[in-house]
C-alpha cells in the first residue's frame, strides 16, 4: 500500500516556515520503519494552488491529514481535490481537531480518523483497512517506551526550507517527552493521555548528534509541553549535551529551579519560554494553573540573573477576566519587564473543560469559523470569540489591541515579528 502523509497550509501564521511539520514526520518515520511505502506532502505556503501542489501524489491508495483547528477548512479543500482526483484512495484525518471532534469528521467526509497518539493508530489502520470490521475512528494505546519511537522522518521533507531563529543562528524542532501531568481547564485533556512519556537520555543525544551530523543545524527548539518536569532527568540531559556545543530554547513552568536553570544555561539554553497567562492571582486559580503571580515574576528574575531570555506567554479574556483583572496584568508586566512576550486572546477549544462547560466558568463563548481559531496569528486581525460578564467581544479586542502596544514599549520586543 501507497501511504501518502499531508501537512497543510497555515495561511493564519506570519511565516508557515519556522517549523516542519514534527508530527507527522513522527509517523512518517514510524511507518517507514514497518516497511510502509510512504511520502510526505509539505503544503506550506501552498493554499493559493492546492490542486497543482497535490499532482505529485495523486497515485497514493491512503491519504493521511494532519489538522490543527485553525488548519481544518484546508482539510476540507484537500479533502475535495483528493476525492475528485483519486476516489478509490481511502483518506484519514488526524491531530488535535480530529481527536476532539472526530464525528464531525467523519460526517464532513473523511474516511477515517485517528484519534490521539498517530504512530501505532495508523499502522494499525494501514494493516488492516480492508477488513470490515475496522472502525472509523481508530485510536490505539500510546506507546509507553518513546525509545521504541524511530527519530522524525526529516528527509521526507526539504527541512532547510524550515528554520526559526534562535538566538544568533536557524534551528530546527525536536521533542524529549510526551505529555503534561498539569490539569489547565483551558487546555484540552480529555483526548489525549494524562501524565509524561520520556524518552531516554541516550535516545535525545543520539537524535540530536543525528541531526548534527545529517542536518548541520546547531540550533534547537526543545518542543515539549515542559522539559523541566523531571530534575534528576533534566540534569543529566543537560550535563551530556553540554560537549555539543549547541543553543537552543524550551518550554517550561515556573517552578523551574535555579539549580535546573544553571545547568540548562551551561548546556546552551539561551531562551525559556514559559505560560504565565496572567499577571492575576484570581485568573491564575480560576483557570487551574498552580503557580502564582509572584512565583511567576521569581522566575523571571532568575533567568535574569543567569543569563536565559524569559519569554512569557499571557493571555486576555480568560474566564473571570474583569477590568481589574486586567489591570493586575498590565502591573505585573511593567513590574517585571520580561525579555519577551506573547500576548493572545483566549481561544476556547473543544474539549477543554472550559469549553465543554462554560456554565462552570464566568465565559461566554461564540460560534467560531475554524479559519479564525487560532490563538496564534498575524497582528491586526485577532478576534475575540469570549466575553465575560464584565468585558464584551469589542472591549476585550480594544483591551488586547492597547496593552499589546504598551508591552511592545515596555519590552522593546515584538512578538512574532522577532525584531528588538
Amino acid at each position: 500500500m501507497k501511504v501518502t502523509l499531508i501537512s497543510p497550509p497555515s495561511p493564519f501564521l506570519i511565516d508557515q516556515k519556522a517549523f516542519p511539520p514534527l508530527g507527522v514526520l513522527y509517523v512518517a518515520g514510524f511507518l517507514e520503519h514497518k516497511r510502509i511505502d510512504i511520502n510526505v506532502a509539505d503544503l506550506a505556503n501552498k493554499e493559493s494552488d492546492l490542486e497543482t501542489a497535490l499532482e505529485p501524489y495523486s497515485d497514493a491508495d491512503l491519504y493521511g491529514i494532519t489538522s490543527t483547528s485553525p488548519q481544518y477548512p484546508q482539510a476540507l479543500k484537500i479533502l475535495r481535490i483528493l476525492r475528485h482526483r483519486n476516489p478509490s484512495a481511502r483518506t484519514v484525518i488526524g491531530g488535535a481537531f480530529p481527536s476532539s471532534l472526530p464525528d464531525k469528521c467523519i460526517q464532513d467526509g473523511f474516511d477515517f480518523v485517528v484519534a490521539g497518539e498517530g504512530e501505532e493508530a495508523m499502522f494499525q489502520l494501514i494493516t488492516n483497512i480492508e477488513k470490515k470490521q475496522i472502525p472509523s475512528v481508530v485510536q490505539a494505546s500510546y506507546i509507553q517506551d518513546l525509545d521504541d519511537i524511530p527519530f522524525s522522518a526529516r528527509h521526507l521533507v526539504d527541512i532547510h526550507s524550515f528554520a526559526y531563529d534562535i538566538d544568533d543562528g536557524r534551528g530546527t524542532t525536536l521533542i524529549t517527552s510526551r505529555g503534561c501531568p498539569f490539569t489547565c481547564s483551558f487546555c484540552s485533556k480529555e483526548v489525549w493521555q494524562r501524565g509524561t512519556r520520556f524518552h531516554s537520555t541516550d535516545y535525545v543525544i543520539a537524535e540530536l548528534e543525528h541531526i548534527i551530523s545529517n542536518y548541520d543545524f546547531k540550533h534547537f527548539l526543545f518542543l515539549d509541553d515542559t522539559i523541566t518536569i523531571r530534575r534528576k532527568r533534566m540534569l543529566e540531559l543537560c550535563q551530556r549535551i553540554e560537549p555539543l556545543d549547541i543553543k537552543w530554547r524550551c518550554y517550561a513552568r515556573t517552578t523551574t529551579t535555579k539549580e535546573m536553570l544553571i545547568a540548562m544555561k551551561k548546556a546552551g539554553c539561551v531562551e525559556i519560554g514559559v505560560g504565565v497567562e496572567s499577571g492575576s492571582q484570581k485568573i491564575l486559580d480560576i483557570v487551574d494553573k498552580k503557580e502564582t503571580v509572584e512565583q511567576n515574576a521569581s522566575f523571571v528574575e532568575l533567568c535574569k540573573q543567569i543569563g536565559i531570555t524569559a519569554n512569557v506567554f499571557i493571555m486576555i479574556g480568560l474566564p473571570g477576566e474583569t477590568y481589574e483583572t486586567v489591570e493586575e496584568t498590565r502591573r505585573w508586566m511593567e513590574r517585571v519587564r520580561p525579555h519577551k512576550f506573547g500576548f493572545n486572546i483566549f481561544m476556547p477549544y473543544a474539549g477543554t473543560p472550559v469549553y465543554k462547560h462554560p456554565d462552570r466558568y464566568d465565559i461566554q463563548i461564540y460560534d467560531v469559523p475554524e479559519e479564525k481559531s487560532w490563538v496564534k496569528g498575524r497582528q491586526g486581525e485577532y478576534e475575540s470569540f469570549v466575553a465575560t460578564k464584565e468585558l464584551s467581544r469589542k472591549e476585550i479586542e480594544r483591551l488586547f489591541g492597547e496593552l499589546f502596544e504598551h508591552y511592545t514599549e515596555i519590552t522593546s520586543w515584538q512578538p512574532g515579528v522577532g525584531k528588538r
